[in-house]
């Protein structure tokens, strides 16, 4: 038997809301010179002195080990800081009297700060922006000096004849080969090695398959800026300039926010259809041949979400007005450049527990960086800048720095993304609404699809998870939608699902 929800919410929401049901898923380092990329050595671990009296009692629970070290850069800190944003970025510039601090640029018509650009690249690439900083610092020495002399080449690139000059391109080049190499190493077979290393002088270097994943993600960015003799060199030094400007970023953070509770709400007035959901199998905007939907299916329907997709996709167009989804402060509302024929209008929100939510595609915005909002604040009007094909709003939520899925994971099966290398375990974060992952709540009525008084029209698909083993869902129906599922168009006929209490 397939019960249902009631709630004509889960129909509005492509139908499905109800078709899921499962469980809530200064150290310096030993400088070397490698004959391999992929092999260089690791620097030798501090022991630890035990404290005395220290040793658990039969009546105390062992307690549970802390994670290993990474041996060059821990992986979470590839991805993200806690609370280092706007404010505490700019104000670590200003108290080390760099010239960062004071830098701007023109970002399509707009001018920005130096920090504005580097919340929103690190942010919309799921980099930690200490490491950008680090990287600065590293190869022109901007972060400790108030000189802007080196900063031509801040991130030490010379490649493409030179068109990569200047602070604002080498901090763009800088963040997308970060995340070009997260991409890669992701969506390669574990069993084969990722694309190979480019060095400055035209060479290139194949790695082996078992290279680390931060240890392949920082050879990527580094080895463009020197040639194969000097790679490991660089990588101590990165260590060691991190390690100078903030702390040891081998040690795993051990105080950041633990998975939320439900604590959005949904960012419009009015309920919208949903025209694209987040890619489970690899949200890095690239296809990779399967789309894996939240409720645990391939799916092969274009009209359910596009391959690669970060966000949700919600039909939204001017002057459909964007609402803040929880409280929080604005950390970015600005011009973003994600390389199209116009910037896209988008703010940020960092709401304080580890998340983040991201609002993109705006016709304008109503906020500015450092503003607090509440839950339901306008923070914007939705339209289609940028790469928007079509106005829509794209909704994104990042939990430490890497995009998650804000309805979680509905199935039994593991989420792919979640044991990815750079991916994030995914939780139900809707406030407004129940979740289908979970037994109902007390007052919610589950319908039984076999039962007396119900009744469907049109055609719903199965799924084999739900309360009482299965479900029934569809997809929004758009003229033209399975071409261009972003695209809002005129809503055909609605399917039926029904119940009428006997």
């Amino acid at each position: 038997m397939k019960p249902l929800y009631t709630t004509l919410l889960s129909l509005t929401l492509a139908a499905l809301l109800a078709a899921c049901a499962a469980p809530s898923p200064t150290l310096t380092p030993t400088p070397a010179s490698p004959t391999q990329a992929g092999l260089i050595p690791s620097p030798a671990r501090p022991t630890t002195t035990p404290t005395p009296g220290s040793q658990p009692t039969a009546d105390l629970p062992t307690p549970t080990p802390a994670p290993p070290r990474d041996p060059l850069f821990d992986p979470q800190r590839i991805s993200y800081e806690y609370a280092f944003t706007s404010a505490e970025i700019q104000a670590f510039l200003e108290q080390h009297g760099s010239s960062l601090a004071s830098a701007s640029f023109q970002v399509g018509g707009r001018s920005q700060s130096f920090t504005e650009v580097l919340v929103s690249l690190s942010s919309l690439y799921s980099i930690n922006p200490k490491l950008l900083l680090a990287l600065t610092e590293l190869h022109a020495g901007l972060v400790t000096s108030g000189s802007s002399e080196n900063a031509a080449w801040a991130m030490g690139y010379e490649g493409d004849g030179g068109g990569r000059r200047g602070l604002y391109s080498q901090l763009r080049w800088a963040a997308r080969e970060i995340r070009y190499a997260v991409r890669d190493y992701s969506l390669r077979d574990p069993n084969n090695p990722p694309a190979p290393l480019a060095f400055a002088d035209g060479s290139r270097q194949q790695v082996s398959a078992d290279i680390s994943f931060s240890h392949y993600v920082l050879a990527r960015v580094l080895a463009p800026t020197t040639g194969p003799g000097g790679l490991g060199w660089y990588l101590d030094s990165l260590v060691n300039t991190y390690s100078r400007l903030f702390n040891d970023p081998r040690q795993p953070p051990t105080d950041w926010p633990a998975p939320a509770q439900p604590f959005l709400s949904q960012p419009m007035v009015e309920i919208m259809p949903v025209t694209s959901f987040f890619d489970h199998n690899a949200p890095f905007l690239r296809e990779n041949g399967s789309i894996d939907t939240f409720w645990g299916r391939q799916e092969t329907d274009i009209a359910f979400a596009y391959d690669g997709h970060t966000g949700w996709d919600y039909a939204m167009s001017p002057p459909d007005k964007v609402l803040a989804a929880a409280e929080g402060t604005v950390i970015f509302a600005g011009n973003s450049d994600d390389g199209c024929a116009t910037p896209a209008l988008a703010v940020i929100v960092d709401h304080g527990n580890g998340y983040r939510t991201l609002y993109w595609h705006l016709d304008q915005f109503s906020v500015e960086a450092g503003q607090h909002v509440a839950a339901g604040d306008q923070i914007g009007i939705a339209g289609e800048s940028g790469c928007a094909n079509g106005a829509h709003l794209h909704f994104q939520v990042q939990y430490l720095g890497r995009d998650v899925d804000p309805y979680g994971w509905c199935s039994t099966k593991p989420d792919p993304w979640a044991q990815a290398a750079a991916g994030q375990i995914s939780v139900w974060l809707w406030v407004d609404m129940p979740s289908p992952c979970d037994p109902p709540a007390p007052g919610v009525i589950v319908v039984d699809d076999g039962g007396p008084g119900f009744k469907s029209l049109g055609e719903w698909q199965q799924n084999n998870v739900g309360y009482g083993g299965g479900s029934r869902f569809t997809s929004s129906s758009f003229p033209g939608s399975t071409a261009q599922p972003w695209r809002a168009a005129t809503i055909k006929p609605a399917l039926l699902a029904a119940w009428q209490p006997q």
